[in-house]
């Protein structure tokens, strides 16, 4: 009979495969062994959520690997500000294309809006988070 630190123990439920992959990939990385359940969902997470399992003596170490927050991370350090070109108003990263006329790669719409609307200010996508807004 094996005794209760050998025993597998539930240490946390995720809603997609994807997050319970990455904790599970933390813990291997840690080197505490896990496995997932109920990851291979015909319908999602109708049929549960995906489940982590680890051997009862792991669990203080696998919840202080997962617990362990990183540190915050900023688009740029807060001291350096770009020297000039747009930012998004969304996201406010600096990975934004504006222009006055259409590209030949743009779809149908963004030619349309800027042929037929001929706006004033240059219009501009931001390749962070997608959103489409007017410069400056």
């Amino acid at each position: 009979m094996p005794s209760d630190s050998a025993s597998i123990v539930l240490l946390d439920s995720y809603r997609d495969t994807i997050t319970a992959h990455l904790a599970k990939n933390q813990l291997d990385a840690a080197g505490i062994p896990c496995f997932l359940g109920n990851e291979n969902r015909p319908y999602g997470p109708v049929l549960g959520a995906v489940r982590l399992f680890v051997r009862a003596a792991d669990v203080a170490a696998a919840r202080e690997v997962l617990q362990a927050q990183p540190a915050p991370m900023h688009a740029m350090p807060p001291d350096e500000e770009p020297a000039t070109g747009p930012r998004c108003p969304r996201c406010h990263h600096t990975d934004v294309v504006c222009r006055h006329q259409p590209h030949p790669s743009d779809n149908l719409f963004v030619k349309l809006r800027l042929w037929l609307l001929a706006p004033e200010k240059p219009q501009c996508h931001c390749f962070t988070c997608g959103l489409e807004f007017e410069g400056e």
